[in-house]
């Protein structure tokens, strides 16, 4: 009986609830030395898009990769019939990935930490957090920054999802896989978490009681000059089932920045997102004012997560308005944010702080996905203006008043 095998025997399938720490480690251990001994560093990604086409044939799917993955068809699949055209034990490995962690998305998320906590190990051993002092700030301090090359950035950090500090392209790519990837089940990350292992990002950093920096939130900016990366000119964000919210107000605080020509029509009625966005790029003028805002994160315990996140939104406004970014192009899941957006845009009188374009209930099930656009001087305005209070206070009524309007 070969490794596989004896792996199989002890981890019976659909039972990842069971497995302890080290049935789990021992699992990635397998997975991780058979990539390396047969330098097949794409097998997740080719077993994950083989059964999305088994699934979609059979099933025209909506929804992200975590809806599609577990819906029952993909639970008949799974695990269970042949990936036709893929060695053998690709098979064996998706039948282990699914009893360990319940699918294979998750597995292939848990690996990826497992890759970065294996390194971190590496140049701890190498002393490299010797040669390089873990960064510091006084202690419940917070400060933020923009790095423009994460990938050369030599400082070490703490985060909260491992106890030892590590570089700050690690530190990211982690971030992004605990709170995007496992826990609000965006796997589609998976196919580009290169993106979080360099360029530009923001970084909000609090100091824990030693006085070293601990990430507690992160984000990837993206000039013009990267839009063939941009998530928002994604097919997938850019499909008929996003519905288009575009009118003339809208048009017209667009114009007013300067970033878009005159040929921004007001009279324009476009028919789909994708139509809509092309104009966009039709009429841009100044490429330097305008970025995208990806992969907002904010970590740390669930009691603080909601004036990290205050804090995180009031100290990018105020870093992308330095850069000089007047429009950004964000795709928002969080509610709250958007209610704070809408009572800072109650004001009829002022430019607004953030554009909504377009909305899509992603996998059905009442969680708006908006895309839209912030414009930095007034959105940096409206978070001086309020206090973590105010921004509560405002949250609640916002709430409030779209159940009053839900039930009329």
């Amino acid at each position: 009986m070969n490794l596989i095998d004896s792996l199989m025997t002890c981890f019976p399938i659909k039972s990842a609830d069971f497995h302890s720490e080290s049935q789990k480690q021992l699992g990635l251990d397998f997975i991780h030395t058979y990539i390396h001994q047969n330098g097949e560093y794409d097998i997740f990604s080719k077993i994950v898009s083989h059964r999305m086409a088994q699934i979609q044939t059979c099933e025209n799917y909506s929804g992200n990769l975590h809806q599609i993955f577990t819906s029952d068809i993909a639970n008949q699949i799974c695990g269970h019939s042949l990936l036709e055209g893929l060695p053998e034990i690709y098979l064996d490995i998706e039948k282990l990935a699914i009893s360990l962690f319940g699918n294979i998305l998750y597995c292939w998320a848990e690996y990826e930490s497992y890759k970065i906590i294996n390194r971190v190990e590496q140049y701890q051993n190498n002393r490299i957090a010797a040669l390089n002092k873990v960064h510091t700030c006084a202690p419940n301090e917070f400060i933020s920054e923009i790095v423009m090359h994460i990938e050369n950035d030599e400082r070490l950090f703490m985060t909260h999802h491992y106890n030892k500090p590590m570089l700050l392209s690690d530190a990211i790519v982690l971030t992004n896989i605990e709170t995007f990837i496992k826990e609000q089940h965006w796997y589609e990350m998976l196919f580009y978490l290169e993106l979080s292992q360099k360029g530009q990002h923001f970084i909000m950093l609090q100091g824990d009681d030693n006085g070293l920096a601990t990430i507690t939130s992160t984000a990837l900016i993206q000039g013009w000059e990267l839009r063939d990366n941009w998530l928002t000119f994604d097919p997938f964000f850019q499909n008929s089932r996003w519905q288009v919210d575009v009118n003339e107000k809208k048009l017209n605080a667009l114009r007013q920045t300067g970033v878009f020509s005159d040929a921004l029509s007001f009279t324009f009625h476009p028919s789909s997102i994708l139509e809509f966005e092309s104009q966009l790029v039709d009429t841009l003028i100044d490429y330097k004012a305008i970025c995208e805002v990806l992969r907002l994160t904010v970590s740390g315990p669930l009691a603080k997560r909601s004036f990290f996140l205050y804090q995180c939104q009031k100290m990018i406004a105020q870093a992308l308005c330095e850069r000089g970014y007047d429009i950004v192009f964000t795709i928002i899941e969080q509610p709250t944010m958007i209610l704070f957006y809408n009572a800072l845009n109650q004001d009829s009188h002022l430019m607004p702080s953030y554009i909504n374009t377009g909305y899509q209930d992603v996998n059905e099930n009442g969680c708006i996905t908006y895309k839209g656009f912030w414009l930095t001087k007034c959105i940096n305005e409206g978070f001086k203006k309020n206090s973590y209070k105010d921004y509560k206070k405002k949250i609640v009524v916002m709430r409030k008043v779209m159940r009053e309007t839900v039930n009329v």
